[in-house]
């Protein structure tokens, strides 16, 4: 028997050597594969947990806006306006203390309409989720009672405004609010404690970010934001 002479051999062990490499490149590959298949799934994911804009949602509140939000007085009204807030936001209630009082009268004299998009961002700021838990209750007392009954919950929740990193109404004592403003135990009862518009709210927080609008609160009189919401919102209402 011939035995492989020493060039023969050191052939063949560059031959093992290199089909072990094309092995270990395409273990490689696969590996790749497998982990940006893994990133664009759980982007597809967080994109898709992120942003409900225009996604089907279960449930939508009865006479809401096209653009998520709750309509405050006579259609007609000479002046109109759009607020942005989040009844966890600290400057919202700033702005709230210092104008809900001209707002009301502004809508009881048939003078100004406001649209209210209620979103919902601060859970982290609060102890028990009140920002998302408050932003669903008024929807539900807006579902059964209307905006008469609305706008006195809304402005019951900001005059008793939790500070940051507190624990919020419970869900009973919201219940209790909407009583008090004119909602039906029994109605709301249920659509506050199965957080029945919360898919709604998230579709709502979604689409403030889709219109350019990064603060609250944020307020547009008559079509044009304002500069300085407190200044101008009484001005526009007085």
């Amino acid at each position: 028997m011939n035995r492989p002479t020493p060039a023969e051999r050191a052939a063949a062990v560059r031959r093992t050597e290199e089909a072990a490499s094309r092995r270990r490149n395409l273990y490689v590959v696969a590996a790749v594969a497998a982990v940006l298949a893994l990133v664009v799934t759980i982007g597809v994911l967080v994109q898709g947990r992120r942003d409900t804009t225009g996604a089907a949602v279960d449930t939508v509140p009865s006479g809401v806006t096209a653009e998520h939000g709750v309509v405050v007085g006579e259609e007609d009204a000479e002046r109109t306006v759009v607020i942005y807030e989040d009844f966890q936001c600290p400057a919202c209630g700033l702005l709230e203390s210092a104008t809900s009082e001209a707002v009301r009268q502004g809508v009881a004299d048939g003078t100004v309409k406001v649209e209210y998009r209620i979103v919902s961002f601060l859970d982290r700021a609060s102890a028990n989720a009140y920002s998302s838990r408050a932003a669903n209750a008024a929807l539900a007392v807006h579902e059964v009672a209307g905006a008469d009954a609305f706008a006195a919950f809304h402005d019951a929740l900001f005059a008793a405004q939790p500070e940051e990193g507190t624990a919020g109404p419970t869900n009973d004592e919201l219940i209790e609010q909407a009583v008090k403003a004119g909602a039906g135990r029994a109605e709301v009862t249920p659509l506050i404690e199965d957080g029945t518009f919360d898919a709604w709210v998230v579709a709502a927080t979604d689409a403030m970010s889709k219109a350019g609008v990064r603060s609250t609160p944020t307020a547009i009189i008559d079509g044009t934001p304002a500069a300085d919401p407190t200044a101008e919102l009484l001005a526009a209402v007085q």
